[in-house]
This record gives structure tokens, sequence and C-alpha cells, in this order.
């Protein structure tokens, strides 16, 4: 994955610890399923999901961000005047 496509560029370091914890709770959930430890299997699942919660909150932030600055830009393409737009937002 191009954390960089899914994130917003603050949360970078925190999404990558996230994704790689998230790979690694994968892998431990399928051994401990093959070695028939499903207790543990399935309390790492909880920690997998919490895990991509976490993710999918940081990757929401960022398209939301992203439809944010795609909403100003049409605006300011349709002549709205970038300031007045920025004086309306931030007042």
């Amino acid at each position: 994955m191009k954390l960089e496509n899914h994130f917003l560029q603050a949360d970078i370091s925190k999404a990558s610890e996230e994704f790689y914890r998230s790979l690694g709770l994968l892998s431990s959930i399928m051994n401990h399923v093959n070695e028939g430890n499903l207790s543990k299997a399935k309390h790492l699942s909880t920690d997998l999901t919490m895990s991509l919660h976490k993710m999918e909150k940081m990757s929401s932030d960022k398209y939301n961000a992203d439809q944010f600055h795609s909403v100003i830009q049409d605006l300011v393409n349709s002549g709205a005047s970038f300031q007045i737009v920025r004086d309306k937002l931030y007042g």
C-alpha cells in the first residue's frame, strides 16, 4: 500500500506503524489458527480490528481533507476569489 495515497502526511508515521502491526497480527492469527490455538487467535483478532479501525479513521481524515481541498479548488476555478473563500472559511 502506498501510504501517501491513503493517509495525511501528519499521519504517515502512525499509519505505517498500524499497517505493519496489522500484517504481523494477521500472520500471528494464521499461525495460531493452524496450531489450533483458537482462543489466542480470537484475542489477536480483536487487536487486529482495533488496528484496522485506527487506519480506517486516518484514511477517512485524508479523504475528507482531499474532498475539502477539491471543493475549494472548484470554487476558485469557477471564479470565486481565493481571498473571499479563505475569509469565509477561516474568518
